[in-house]
């Protein structure tokens, strides 16, 4: 009975222990080390936080209230689009998971009784064990749950940064179009002059009507090209609505700002290839991918030994009941035995005592239970683990690929573009601008045709829109460059350097 006291006792301390031990899991803290860093990239004062949601639409509210800037419309959609919100919780479910690896299992508590034939007390077995191969599996396991949380995290602010991206695009799409429809309505008002030198020429009788009627299909296919312009400014609208997360936004916004002409880093640098395949934090997920299908490979070779169970195990063994005495025939055999009437014998109590001392009445001992790996040695999983930690590396390799590819593209569509804005702000332009003010003047004079005046019209907006192209080209190329470095430029970022991932022979094919 002692030992039973003392297994029970046991029993009692390691639930209290498991009741005070529990484990909580709280993501806060990586929910505020994720929106530091989406700021931080995108380059604006907050970003989406869970723990902070509920004051969000009071933030996106004041930032619409005054018209929004092209930064002001990123913070608008680093906080306010919902697919990005989404992602967030993908860090509760990684952080869930850190926490689980670091888990002992659960010990398990067996009871046991069997009936003896005939009455008596029952056999009774209580066991606890407690597997103990979690001793040497938890440190990988937590490695590779800690760098899949690494990972979760680092992707979430590449695609913030993606976002503040497309954020920038769309609205340089807009400011593009609005200018757009500047020049249509200068353009109008330039083919409206343009028809009342026809009417006034032909009411002097220096004009034929033909050209009144030229100068009028003018003035028509300038307003035709205005109502698509309309068009156009609505679906990009809608674009960026849909981008912000304002397409149920119910009160109106606007959009404020010009077509920056920032041509920096455009050239074709290396260090800025160098800076980016460090900077991009795709690259850095997939160097901690590696990592952890690195890590895997020594969890499968600790798992030959699936199950190794240490436990205690108490017995009490069955007793048979003690028959009923018959004092009559006791004393008859005792009588004839002895020859004459005779008492049956009787024990003492001390004699008692010793006997049931004699007795084993529990049985408590260590218990062993162990899973032999003669069938499987968990071969298939440890070259599965190798497999994937060759996949992992190879598509580290392509990102890095990438980041070359995304960065020669950018700097060639930024430094095209950029020669572009040069050529009309210094060229084209001014001698269009000069050769419809000459032919304006010729008209009127009667020495030029009309046609040869709406010609350079028709040249002078032609190239009018092809500069706001290029300044949109040139704007969005250079926020292409940013998302292709990672979102910031080198004159922004830190000296926190990335994670490469290391040279293993174990990672070699199989």
């Amino acid at each position: 009975m002692r030992h039973g006291r003392i297994a029970l006792l046991g029993l009692q301390a390691l639930c209290s222990v498991l009741f005070f031990g529990c484990v909580t899991v709280d993501p806060r803290p990586d929910f505020d080390r994720t929106e530091q860093m989406v700021a931080a990239r995108a380059g604006v004062d907050r970003a989406y936080n869970p723990e902070t949601s509920s004051v969000m639409e009071e933030a996106v509210a004041a930032l619409l209230a005054d018209g929004l800037t092209t930064d002001e419309a990123v913070q608008v959609a680093l906080l306010n689009n919902k697919p990005f919100q989404a992602l967030f919780q993908e860090i509760g479910v990684s952080r869930a998971d850190v926490v689980q690896s670091g888990l002992l299992s659960n010990p398990s508590f067996g009871l046991s009784t069997r009936f003896p034939e005939g009455g008596g007390r029952s056999n009774l077995t209580l066991t606890f064990a407690q597997q103990i191969a979690d001793l040497w599996q938890i440190p990988a396991r937590k490695r590779i749950a800690e760098a899949a949380l690494e990972q979760t995290i680092l992707n979430i602010v590449h695609q913030g940064n993606n976002l503040a991206s497309d954020a920038r695009r769309d609205c340089y799409q807009v400011i593009a179009l609005i200018q757009l429809e500047a020049i249509s309505r200068e353009t109008m008002e330039l083919a409206k002059r343009s028809l009342k030198l026809a009417e006034d020429r032909f009411q002097a009788g220096e004009g034929a009507k033909v050209d009144v009627n030229l100068a009028r299909a003018s003035v028509l296919e300038v307003k035709s090209r205005a109502m698509g312009l309309h068009r156009e400014l609505e679906l990009a609208r809608t674009t960026l609505a849909h981008t912000l997360g304002l397409a149920r936004w119910s009160k109106p916004w606007t959009l404020d700002g010009v077509l920056p002409q920032d041509s920096r880093h455009i050239k074709d640098d290396e260090s800025l290839l160098t800076f980016a395949m460090n900077e991009r934090l795709d690259a850095r997920a997939a160097a901690m991918k590696v990592q952890a299908a690195e890590d895997e490979i020594k969890h499968q070779y600790m798992s030959i030994f699936p199950n190794v169970t240490l436990g205690v195990e108490w017995e009490r063994p069955e007793r048979k009941s003690a028959p009923g005495r018959n004092v009559l025939a006791d004393t008859a055999r005792a009588s004839v035995a002895n020859g004459a009437l005779t008492a049956p014998s009787i024990q003492s109590r001390g004699e008692r005592r010793q006997e049931r001392r004699q007795v084993i009445d529990s049985l408590l001992g260590p218990s062993l239970d162990i899973t032999l790996p003669i069938w499987d040695q968990n071969q298939a999983q440890i070259a599965k683990a190798r497999f994937q930690a060759v996949a992992a590396r190879k598509a580290y390799e392509a990102i890095l690929d990438e980041v070359a590819r995304d960065i020669q593209q950018a700097q060639t569509v930024a430094a095209s573009a950029s020669e572009l804005v040069a050529f009309f702000e210094d060229e084209a332009l001014p001698q269009a601008r000069s050769s419809v003010e000459a032919a304006q003047r010729g008209y009127q004079a009667g020495h030029l045709d009309i046609l040869a005046m709406l010609d350079l019209q028709k040249t002078l907006v032609a190239q009018q829109e092809a500069f706001i192209g290029a300044k949109r080209d040139l704007a969005i190329a250079v926020g292409e460059l940013r998302r292709a470095t990672g979102g910031r430029l080198p004159e922004d970022a830190s000296d926190d350097a990335i994670v490469s991932p290391p040279a293993d022979p174990e990672v070699e094919n199989p």
